[in-house]
């Protein structure tokens, strides 16, 4: 069976990126991932471009993505990575999908580069305990209750 995955985060300019090109790089080709937020900024944070740089990682876009650019992909699971969207009303192209929370800590707005780049480092370690034992998941016929429930397993990571 092949799992279609969407990060969302509100800017789609950080964590959901940095899923994205985390869960692009381990999970195997039973999944299909992509990304998008509800109010995209435009650009991928800088700290995020070089982190993905750095740790050669895939970078899977140079801008950011709406959630309404992804309405082809009819996601499967959909991953939360913020707060701020766990209770806005998703658009309705996205219920069908299991829905999970994985609250990550946003990027902070102000400190030095050194600071942003450890923040960085320290939510992609946290992504990437996640997403890897998401590949663990793939069993023909599991139900979205029992994929849910796997799912919120993984939120303490």
């Amino acid at each position: 069976m092949m799992y279609k995955v969407l990060f969302i985060c509100k800017h789609n300019a950080g964590r959901s990126v940095l899923a994205e090109s985390i869960a692009t790089n381990i999970l195997p080709a039973d999944f299909s991932v992509t990304s998008g937020g509800s109010h995209p900024t435009g650009k991928v944070h800088p700290v995020v471009q070089k982190y993905l740089d750095d740790h050669q990682l895939p970078i899977p876009h140079i801008h950011t993505h709406s959630w309404e650019e992804r309405t082809q992909f009819l996601p499967d699971i959909v991953i939360i990575l913020c707060d701020s969207l766990h209770q806005e009303t998703a658009p309705q192209w996205l219920a069908g999908g299991v829905r999970v929370n994985w609250q990550v800590d946003a990027f902070p707005t102000d400190g030095s580069d050194e600071d942003m780049y450890a923040h960085c480092e320290k939510v992609a370690q946290s992504l990437e305990r996640r997403i890897t034992k998401m590949s663990d998941m793939i069993i023909d016929g599991l139900g979205k209750d029992q994929i849910r429930d796997y799912l919120n397993e993984l939120r303490e990571m």
